[in-house]
């Protein structure tokens, strides 16, 4: 997606990035993280893969470094709802797989933690642009354009899917849960997910993994990353054009960086010429599985000024572009309670 990430939907439900194909979120460059530790007991690899189950929707963004030195870690592809997806970001990862594992921007992490889930087996493969509906209120949507291939294969079970590209201009994938724009997160109840992806990638591009979703009046994007790709997303689009750093906030015992970004004439999910705001939660530090507090980053961001409208969505997200990858979520499920 790069610096005018695509993100609408052709859902009538308003899945994944709402009405119509719309284009979203920004891509956003940044200052590289310290670079991610090896498989645990290994001095990190120029090419190490995350030692976790993967997750992830399909969308554009940088690839995930986890392993050792300059080319690290994996990258996935997954998501709901045939539209297109937000901003990529820039900078360098931090995944969590090895022990010591020194990496061109740092030190290596801590082992991974990780619970081990089996590989994933059957589902239906997509392979075109598509939107449809999982089982236990969760819906699917694939989007891509341009150059190169991607699929995502859903497998009916929570909102777990997998999801490989190859050379893709543009991709986005996700799974989770649609809401009919009538209510505020608020008065919908609790929000959380809980995931676990592997993934595998090239050190090109962009891929964002995370919590994903729109609101409405007033029109909003937002995006919850927990992980990304080669590099870490922070205060520059992949336009060059900044983002306005509004604070930080601690959710789940991690810091996590808030950015906005204000969007003009720019498709949505309400229509192609739109003005809106993006809000990002971007984790000090990148993890590969946990549990998302996501109504906790809404509180928070409303107290730091941002503020959300109708739910439209909240999804498991892989955003990438320019890149090649493959993303498992073995655990995946977004909950409201």
């Amino acid at each position: 997606m790069g610096s005018d990430a695509p993100a609408g939907d052709t859902s009538s439900a308003g899945a994944a990035n709402g009405g119509s194909l719309a284009k979203g979120g920004t891509g956003g460059s940044g200052p590289s993280a310290a670079g991610a530790g090896g498989l645990p007991g290994s001095a990190g690899s120029s090419a190490g893969s995350s030692a976790v189950p993967s997750a992830g929707s399909a969308s554009i963004g940088g690839a995930t470094s986890q392993a050792g030195s300059s080319s690290g870690g994996s990258s996935t592809a997954g998501g709901s709802s045939a539209g297109r997806g937000g901003a990529g970001g820039a900078g360098s990862a931090g995944g969590a797989a090895g022990a010591a594992g020194a990496t061109s921007g740092g030190a290596g992490g801590a082992p991974s933690t990780c619970p081990a889930v089996p590989k994933l087996t059957g589902g239906k493969k997509y392979c075109s642009n598509t939107t449809g509906n999982v089982g236990a209120n969760y819906s699917y949507e694939l989007w891509a354009e341009g150059s190169g291939t991607g699929c995502m294969n859903v497998y009916g079970s929570d909102a777990n899917f997998s999801a490989t590209w190859n050379n893709v201009e543009d991709f986005l994938a996700r799974i989770g849960l649609t809401f009919d724009r009538s209510k505020t997160p608020e008065k919908i109840g609790t929000i959380s997910a809980d995931f676990a992806e592997t993934k595998t990638f090239d050190d090109k591009g962009l891929v964002y993994i995370g919590i994903y979703g729109w609101t409405v009046d007033p029109l909003r994007e937002y995006y919850i990353l927990d992980d990304w790709g080669t590099t870490k997303p922070a205060g520059v689009a992949s336009d060059g054009s900044p983002r306005d750093n509004v604070g930080t906030i601690t959710v789940d015992g991690e810091v996590y960086d808030v950015w906005k970004k204000t969007r003009v004439d720019k498709p949505a999910i309400t229509g192609d010429h739109m003005t809106f705001d993006q809000y990002f939660s971007i984790r000090r530090t990148a993890r590969q599985c946990g549990h998302v507090s996501v109504s906790e980053h809404f509180s928070k961001w409303a107290g730091l000024g941002l503020k959300l409208g109708n739910l439209v969505e909240a999804k498991l997200l892989l955003e990438a572009q320019d890149s090649t990858g493959t993303i498992e979520f073995t655990t995946a499920a977004v909950k409201v309670k």
